[in-house]
């Protein structure tokens, strides 16, 4: 079966969509922009987390966690919260301590996603 996924960027200066091997949608809105500047992490840098393979990927009722390294080399976590099936919104992201990108890590070469 293919699958893909559409990564809906929506900013008041611009929308990009992007796509992928699931089918899911992410989307942004002004208070993951604030939320993600707070942190210092870029919008692209997000996306290039949840477009990452492999990355890891924990989901929990509502709630979906991804960590992954960005084209930088940066590993980062992103929180989403799943507003309806298979569609996404960025509610924050960090940058992983250097415990936290060793066991993603780890986990990923035991057969992440």
């Amino acid at each position: 079966m293919t699958r893909r996924a559409v990564f809906r960027v929506s900013h008041p200066a611009s929308t990009f969509v992007y796509g992928s091997g699931v089918e899911e949608t992410y989307r942004f809105d002004e208070d993951s922009y604030q939320r993600l500047e707070a942190a210092g992490i870029s919008w692209q840098s997000v996306l290039d987390v949840l477009h990452a393979r492999p990355r890891w990927r924990q989901h929990i009722g509502a709630v979906l966690r991804i960590a992954a390294s960005d084209r930088g080399g940066r590993w980062l976590g992103v929180a989403l919260i799943e507003e309806a099936d298979d569609q996404y919104l960025v509610v924050g992201a960090r940058e992983l301590d250097a415990a936290e990108a060793e066991a993603v890590r780890r986990l990923l070469e035991e057969g992440g996603s």
